[in-house]
């Protein structure tokens, strides 16, 4: 009898522990399901420049930057489109270097393309067009 109880515990637990860790993976499935929709959301609204969305976007036509200033908060995500029919080489200041804030550095956005990055680092911090180092532009995270 004493077998069988301690069969049904162990029986118990494992089966707890089994729905436990069944349920800890769902829940982690919909959070990152729900951070998608609403950088999503996010992004269609970035033009209002309100500094409560996660998520801004700025573009390049080309020639320059827009918006050429950008305010954001420390952990916004920052959306690069290339909206040119040129290679657009995004990298932090000083050029050539690319040191005064590496996670600016993004790299080689193709034409028509889009990249994101996360902006964590609080401060005025300078980018530019590696391939034309006279396209500018500053984000300030706050």
């Amino acid at each position: 009898m004493k077998k069988i109880i301690i069969v049904a515990v162990v029986i118990l637990i494992l089966g707890g522990g089994a729905f436990a860790l069944t349920r800890g993976s769902d829940s982690k499935d919909q959070s990152t399901n729900n951070n998608s929709e609403t950088t999503q959301n996010s992004t269609n609204t970035a033009g209002a420049n309100d500094n409560q969305s996660s998520s801004e976007t700025i573009t390049f036509n080309g020639s320059s930057f827009s918006p050429s200033t950008l305010t954001v908060k420390a952990g916004t995500t920052i959306k690069i489109v290339n909206d040119s029919d040129s290679e657009l080489q995004f990298d932090s200041d000083p050029h050539p270097s690319h040191t005064a804030n590496p996670e600016l550095n993004v790299g080689s956005v193709e034409p028509g393309k889009s990249t994101t990055f996360t902006v964590n680092t609080a401060g005025t911090h300078g980018y530019h067009n590696h391939e034309n180092s006279s396209q500018t532009g500053t984000i300030i995270a706050e």
